[in-house]
């Protein structure tokens, strides 16, 4: 049985990811790749991380999605696509990115942030809708299923404490 403390494996991630824009959906995005499955004992936390592919158009990206006890889901981006979003079921918020072409401003509705993950993998799903200068544009479906690996690492290098992050 798990055992509460660090946690770092290797995992196998499908990803389906839905778009509508006006009512009109661009048909779901399928993909499977290899990541990492992470847990943080000090935050409760667990992580799923991946890189992105020239499928999803996002080549040379990082993407860590985490899953707090409370139902926070916060979705990180790092590389070429740099962005950090809070979702919370049922929250609307006003973020302020600022891109190569200047400041954006868009608002986020989250209407589905849940998951459940141990050490052996889950789901993580997201359902959220953005906003730019107040009109709605498009709404968005995730849906991450992961399985680890049998293989188990204390850490992502085995040196140190993963940075990463759970939930129920």
């Amino acid at each position: 049985m798990f055992t509460p403390s660090d946690l770092y494996r290797d995992a196998i991630i499908h990803l389906e990811s839905n778009h509508w824009t006006d009512g009109e959906s661009s048909g779901p995005i399928r993909l499977t790749t290899v990541g990492h499955l992470a847990y943080e004992k000090k935050n409760d936390t667990w992580s799923v991380s991946y890189d992105e592919s020239d499928a999803t158009g996002m080549r040379g990206t990082r993407t860590r999605v985490s899953l707090f006890p409370n139902g926070r889901v916060v979705l990180r981006r790092t590389g070429s696509v740099e962005m950090e979003l809070e979702f919370i079921k049922g929250d609307q918020r006003v973020e302020a990115k600022s891109t190569p072409y200047g400041p954006v401003r868009f608002s986020v509705l989250t209407h589905e942030a849940k998951g459940s993950i141990n050490e052996e993998g889950g789901e993580i799903e997201l359902g959220y809708s953005l906003g730019f200068e107040n009109r709605h544009t498009v709404s968005t479906r995730l849906q991450l299923e992961v399985t680890a690996q049998r293989q188990n690492h204390n850490t992502p290098n085995g040196t140190g404490p993963v940075q990463n992050g759970h939930s129920n």
